[in-house]
């Protein structure tokens, strides 16, 4: 389509055309309808799939989302089918003339609802007229480029970890999914470091019955793949040290892979794994943040268990940290005192939760830290997230540590990203949502609507508590 002349006469339906392309291509702030009567006419909500796609490729530590399969839905409930079983394992032979038995494959029938992503941003009306973001006038632009990225950090820790019992405003990550669907293909490190030899197995058991599954990628903490390297560097039966020219010398290997009996197996290093982190000091939210959660009668009991997971070498005192978190926010943690934990102990905690219930800051989940052992406050890092018992009326939240989940450790995702085996049903683009201005800025909302969909878990692996070598 090519653009007017100068004094060229223009029809109302090429000048209409015009502004519809224009509208489309805009990376500015916000269009009004078009054709429109009036300078009062409704705001458009701009996709801007162009700047999802930009910052994909831009953000390096986004890799999961990289390599989904984005499927287009229609519907707010996703349906899909599954083939479970091929038919009974019946004989094959039949006499001449006969007829061999009926046999049918198995299909399930699921779906998954879309879920609603969103990060809000907002440009003050001096910033956007001056230019005082970055050397250019498009404060809108790269603002919206920015809150992009932000969301996709967001996305990609969801796509492992989220889990629709802590809040059901989320979906489940695949991490929840093989725990819901496959609890056999988990393997539990303890905190102790993976092995080569481990993944190696692994990849065998995965592949063999009855899973049959042929993983394409091994998702790994950043830290644990800088052990993989140095470990296949040491038990090489070569030097792995690379000359690129007279004056560089490269130790290590820059494709780390590990065969398995179907061919080579990729190790990627994916950042958003780790979640172990410290407790922030205080709330976060503002107003509407939750308040500071507050224990119960029952304050770090220590009862013997016999599905504890504290050992002789856990033997010692903890410190335990909770956080509250709502949709709006989170609370300033509450501490525990020093606990005295033995060998096949388990630690519970009664909160005191019941305003925390209910009204605009209602809380959804509880984050839990735990310190080293004898360790001080400051030493607390995320142990597990718990949900809120939100019945009320007394019932208060209890929270119980069996040792199951260790601090400073990561998770390891196998899988294969086939479209039959998984896929990101996403219901539209990236959305700008422009908001109502009340002040003297331009407020608006980046949307993402969908949901991970694991239609197999069972061909995919899932390792727990890895720790580091040293």
């Amino acid at each position: 389509m090519q653009l007017p002349g100068i004094n060229e006469r223009v029809s109302y339906q090429r000048l209409a055309e015009l502004n519809e392309v224009l509208r489309k291509a805009s990376v500015g702030y916000q269009t009004n309808a078009v054709p429109a009567s009036d300078s009062l006419s409704p705001l458009v909500p701009q996709s801007i799939e162009n700047t999802l796609s930009s910052a994909t490729f831009t953000a390096k530590q986004i890799v999961y989302w990289k390599n989904l399969i984005k499927t287009a839905v229609g519907q707010p409930v996703h349906e899909y089918n599954v083939i479970r079983e091929h038919g009974a394992d019946l004989d094959p032979w039949m006499a001449e003339g006969g007829v061999p038995p009926l046999n049918e494959s198995t299909y399930s029938r699921e779906f998954v609802r879309i879920k609603y992503l969103a990060e809000q941003r907002q440009v003050t009306d001096v910033a956007s007229a001056t230019g005082l973001i970055g050397p250019d006038r498009a404060a809108v632009a790269r603002e919206t480029a920015a809150g992009t990225v932000r969301l996709l950090q967001k996305l990609e820790r969801a796509l492992f970890h989220a889990n629709s019992a802590l809040t059901p405003l989320a979906f489940d990550g695949a991490f929840t999914q093989i725990e819901n669907g496959a609890p056999n293909n988990i393997t539990d490190l303890a905190g102790k470091g993976v092995t080569l030899d481990l993944l190696h197995d692994i990849l065998a058991d995965l592949y063999g019955a009855p899973n049959y599954g042929e993983a394409d990628c091994i998702y790994v903490e950043p830290r644990v793949h800088k052990d993989l390297i140095k470990t296949s560097v040491a038990h090489g039966r070569h030097d792995h040290l690379m000359v690129t020219d007279s004056s560089k010398l490269t130790s290590g290997i820059k494709n780390l892979a590990i065969m398995s009996p179907y061919g080579e197996v990729p190790i990627k290093a994916a950042p958003f794994l780790f979640t172990s982190w410290a407790p922030s000091l205080s709330a976060g939210g503002g107003a509407n943040a939750p308040a500071t959660p507050q224990f119960g009668t029952d304050t770090g009991t220590t009862p013997p268990d016999a599905a504890s997971l504290f050992l002789a070498a856990d033997a010692g005192t903890y410190i335990y940290k909770f956080v509250a978190v709502s949709d709006k926010g989170f609370s300033a943690p509450l501490t525990s005192g020093s606990i005295p934990v033995a060998a096949g102990d388990k630690v519970t905690f009664d909160m005191d939760d019941d305003a925390l219930k209910s009204g605009a800051e209602q809380i959804r989940y509880y984050k839990v830290y735990r310190s080293t052992k004898d360790g001080a406050a400051d030493t607390c890092k995320e142990i597990m997230q718990l949900p809120v018992n939100a019945s009320g009326g007394g019932s208060d939240t209890q929270i119980v540590d069996f040792n199951a989940s260790r601090r400073e450790t990561s998770k390891i995702l196998i899988t294969n990203h086939a479209q039959e085996m998984q896929e990101f049903a996403r219901l539209l683009d990236l959305i700008r949502r422009p908001l109502a201005e009340v002040t003297t800025a331009k407020p608006f909302l980046l949307m993402l609507f969908g949901s991970l969909v694991l239609k197999v878990p069972e061909k995919m692996w899932m390792v727990k508590n890895v720790g580091l070598a040293a």
